[in-house]
């Protein structure tokens, strides 16, 4: 059970990181006023990916890598 939590939530972070960037790139392509439109749900994807952190650093019992962190995991 513990794997499949960990796989489920491993693939939670790669989804939420993804949006994280798709964000970053329109925030680097729009102007500001288009940009504060999206800015709650940008924080709210990055608290997710927070809070993901922490889950899978406690099932895993490390830190996730910085590679991890950046990149996501290969599923």
């Amino acid at each position: 059970m513990e794997k499949q939590q960990l796989t489920f939530l491993k693939k939670k972070y790669n989804y939420n990181l993804n949006r994280n960037r798709d964000a970053e790139k329109y925030f680097r392509t729009h102007t500001i006023e288009e940009c504060m439109k999206y800015l709650s749900l940008f924080n709210t994807v990055t608290r997710e990916l927070s809070n993901l952190i922490i889950e899978i650093e406690s099932l895993i019992g490390r830190k996730m890598t910085e590679y991890e962190r950046i990149n996501g995991f290969n599923l």
